[in-house]
């Protein structure tokens, strides 16, 4: 089927009537901007070492996307679960408390009430007997679909994570590289059909620590199964810690962006507060970025 290149040209004048290209969406990390935003009908693969906080951090930025913006989410994260447990977690990044006790003064039944209100429209959560990808992003789909009729403007993501806690039906004779990329072909054609932002975690497959013991850093190529998972992604990071030195500092190595009006590959460090597993910017970064607004 041929495009009537009249139809095309009037999405190009609107497009730049608009002002140009779309921007993404802030991650609420201003180093982190300069690399990566978030766009819609877009999918991005996050990687890195177990125990790096690639689920941390994509809930992170998820509780910073609903604050700023009003995004809604659909997650299936079974490595979260039980539900209860993931709605706590988030919950502490949101009121910026700790929910079990300890040193740290921990939240209350009221902030409680307060957080879990404030999720209510926002984050959905799916379970699945035999879960596959099809299946999960159908879902979300029908979800996005009831939440855009309520209100067009609101935008809306999905998370997956991990890749490999999923049933795979890979058919007779077809090769792991094969169905690796039908699979994610058919979920490309649901993210942009539905106008919403895919995060899907995936582990790299098994690295061998270096003499220090440390893990090199993964590229998404390492990750276990098909380097389709590069090839087809949108924007590819890497989450990254020293847990030799069990520092603070968490890399977020932009590794790949398929659209420069939405970013390009680089590094951004962000401190991980264990207490209420917020991200935040150092200092000196934060304190650089108010001078230049100053300016």
């Amino acid at each position: 089927m041929i495009i009537p290149h009249t139809l095309i040209r009037d999405e190009v004048l609107d497009l730049h009537r608009s002002g140009g290209f779309p921007k993404g969406t802030s991650t609420g990390w201003l180093a982190l901007d300069k690399f990566y935003t978030v766009g819609l009908s877009q999918w991005t693969l996050v990687t890195g070492v177990p125990h790096s906080g690639k689920s941390e951090w994509v809930d992170a930025l998820m509780v910073n996307l609903a604050k700023q913006e009003e995004w809604k989410f659909f997650i299936y994260s079974p490595e979260n679960w039980p539900l209860a447990l993931h709605h706590a977690k988030i919950l502490e990044k949101y009121i910026g408390k700790p929910f079990n006790p300890g040193p740290t003064s921990r939240m209350d039944v009221e902030d409680v009430e307060v957080g879990e209100d404030w999720m209510e429209h926002k984050f959905f959560f799916g379970k699945f007997d035999r879960p596959d990808v099809l299946s999960i992003v159908a879902e979300a789909e029908c979800v996005v679909a009831d939440l855009l009729s309520l209100q067009p403007r609101w935008k809306t993501g999905i998370v997956i994570d991990p890749w490999n806690q999923l049933e795979h039906y890979r058919p007779s004779g077809m090769s792991e590289t094969e169905y690796v990329s039908q699979v994610l072909s058919n979920v490309i054609d649901v993210v942009r059909r539905a106008k919403m932002h895919l995060w899907l975690i995936a582990h790299p497959a098994k690295l061998q620590r270096d003499r220090d013991g440390k893990f090199p850093i993964p590229t998404p190529r390492d990750v276990s199964g098909s380097a389709h998972f590069w090839n087809k992604a949108d924007n590819c990071i890497t989450i990254h810690r020293d847990q030799v030195e069990d520092t603070q500092d968490v890399e977020v190595h932009v590794q790949k962006v398929r659209f420069k009006h939405m970013g390009h590959i680089g590094l951004a460090t962000l401190m991980y507060d264990r207490v209420t597993g917020r991200y935040f910017e150092p200092r000196r970064v934060a304190q650089s970025y108010a001078t230049k607004d100053n300016d």
